[in-house]
């Protein structure tokens, strides 16, 4: 509190002054009152709770639970596996319809703070208001955006007929496997009576937003190389790193020939081609010893159309090349990824166009790059669509100075406000 009056005093006292004398540049005040808007300084807090370290989540949840006791909602925490996934209500006035589920995750992949401009868990923003910190894109911007626009339609008396619940989940970035796969097979999770949930979407480079439609299914795989080991003043043959060459050279191979299909087709067709990069190699134990082990860890993305018996037995080529003492295993294997309708038939579908296109932004159907939370829904019958307000922005999801301009991320509570209005208030019979 004492924080904001000092705040207001400034504002008040210097920089408006100077505004209306003309002292000061419009952009300057501007980001000035983007300082003290309370969305913004909401989401820098979050964006303060260094998520990329599982031992804080619990401080995720109490930041959640805050937040759900400033709305007077009801909040729940159900911890089916070894992590937390944090649930706040907003009931609707016909709470046996379908409910709409929000869905957003608390955890960020870690960083190298050294590569970045500034502190990647500080919210801060610069003198052009671009808010910068992990999570601003993946996830912790859209979490916010939820809150805040349930917070408008409660303080406008907005009558919701549906049941409105915001879901944050604490691993989706390493597959879901303590927080939201062991909860979707419990009776609170069925209680829940989702008929439609909206998830993370895609940054957009332009003024189109994206409503994906169907994941691609990752493979993230493993391989344990052995060879010839030594001193390392020795040439040995077969050595663990002749493997390790070889199977680089196999795996690029694969990955040109994607990237000739993807330069081949549309650059928003991502479900034409599968992706492929080789994110982790480890291997050695001292300076002069040849190792004996590596490993390599790949990440794969296949498209849409990707035979998964064919793409096994690409990959069992690979292991036959490398030899009988190469190993594999399977980080995340998914061969099933389902899809929403996105047509006339699906009123949940046409209710998020219709409401983006009424405010005045383009919004297509697209198949999502990578893989969401929005995959495991989908496998159980729940349609879901991931969607973001991002555009005329580059994506940093996972590189180095993330960030989201403020006035984008205002911009996208307004149109989450507008969205989950028009969801929670379709009549029933929509369930597609």
């Amino acid at each position: 509190m004492k924080v904001n009056i000092i705040m207001l005093l400034y504002y008040f006292l210097l920089i408006l002054p100077c505004a209306l004398c003309g002292v000061l540049p419009e952009k300057y005040i501007q980001v000035q009152g983007y300082k003290c808007d309370p969305a913004v300084k909401k989401l820098q807090e979050y964006i303060r709770i260094d998520t990329s370290k599982q031992e804080n989540v619990e401080l995720s949840v109490q930041f959640w639970r805050r937040e759900a006791a400033k709305l007077g909602l009801p909040f729940k925490v159900y911890r089916p596996g070894r992590l937390p996934v944090c649930i706040t209500t907003l009931e609707g006035s016909k709470p046996d319809l379908p409910s709409i589920l929000l869905n957003s995750h608390s955890d960020v992949v870690p960083v190298d703070a050294e590569l970045w401009t500034y502190p990647p868990f500080s919210g801060h923003i610069d003198d052009n208001g671009i808010l910068f910190g992990r999570g601003t894109q993946d996830t912790k911007g859209v979490s916010i955006q939820y809150m805040e626009a349930i917070r408008r339609l409660i303080e406008k008396n907005v009558t919701l007929d549906r049941t409105v619940h915001v879901m944050v989940v604490p691993d989706e970035e390493t597959g879901s496997f303590d927080g939201l796969i062991p909860f979707l097979k419990t009776d609170d999770f069925k209680s829940l009576n989702i008929g439609f949930a909206l998830d993370e979407g895609i940054t957009s480079t332009d003024d189109t937003m994206f409503g994906t439609y169907v994941d691609k299914r990752p493979w993230q795989m493993q391989f344990n190389l052995q060879g010839a080991s030594g001193h390392g003043s020795s040439i040995q043959k077969q050595t663990v790193m002749e493997q390790v060459q070889t199977l680089i050279n196999m795996a690029m191979e694969y990955r040109n020939q994607q990237l000739v299909i993807m330069s081949a087709n549309s650059p928003i067709d991502y479900g034409s081609y599968s992706t492929l990069n080789m994110n982790m190699l480890n291997s050695g134990i001292a300076n002069n010893v040849i190792p004996s082990k590596a490993s390599a860890v790949m990440d794969i993305r296949l498209s849409v159309d990707q035979n998964i018996s064919d793409f096994e037995a690409l990959i069992d080529s690979w292991l036959a090349k490398l030899g009988n003492k190469t190993t594999i295993k399977f980080i995340r294997r998914v061969e099933k990824s389902s899809a929403t309708v996105v047509d006339e038939s699906n009123t949940y579908w046409v209710a998020l166009r219709d409401t983006v296109k009424g405010l005045g932004f383009k919004i297509v159907p697209a198949v999502c790059p990578a893989t969401s939370d929005m995959l495991l829904l989908r496998e159980i019958g729940i349609p879901a669509i991931g969607f973001s307000s991002r555009t005329n922005m580059v994506s940093r999801m996972h590189d180095v100075d993330e960030y989201i301009p403020v006035d984008n991320f205002l911009r996208g509570i307004d149109i989450y406000e507008a969205i989950i209005k028009r969801l929670a208030n379709l009549p029933d019979g929509n369930e597609k």
